[in-house]
């Protein structure tokens, strides 16, 4: 029984290493832009990068202008996305867990406002705030 019960463990210990380890996709997490649904206007802009890594993101919080773009970087073997809210605007690097080591993301702020993100696969800890003024 013991033994059955050790496999059953392991297997399920596997299972959440591989989901970890997600394969990339082409929806977004290869480095391409995506622009807001509702663009609120506003050139300018600032940019900032964001880098992923320690299981963290890399500064935590940053600020932009409106129209600046954020870039995120999966600096680890460790796969993670970005998933994110704020001002009735979702962004999102693709699937959960999408962003391989060396992939970045890209988005674009053209909105005012308070944007909450996480990586999905590691939240709640791993999360982040965009603030565009």
């Amino acid at each position: 029984m013991r033994k059955w019960l050790a496999l059953l463990v392991a297997c399920g210990a596997l299972g959440f290493v591989v989901a970890g380890c997600g394969g990339d996709d082409d929806n977004g997490g290869g480095g391409g832009t995506q622009k807001p649904a509702e663009s609120g206007g506003g050139g300018g802009g600032s940019s900032a990068q964001v880098s992923m890594k320690n299981i963290q993101f890399s500064p935590k919080d940053v600020t932009i202008k409106s129209g600046g773009t954020v870039t995120w970087t999966n600096d680890e073997a460790v796969s993670h996305d970005v998933d994110g809210s704020g001002a009735g605007v979702k962004f999102s690097s693709g699937s959960t867990g999408g962003m391989s080591q060396g992939d970045t993301f890209k988005f674009t702020f053209d909105k005012p406002g308070t944007y909450k993100y996480v990586c999905r696969v590691h939240a709640p800890g791993m999360s982040g705030t965009v603030t565009v003024k």
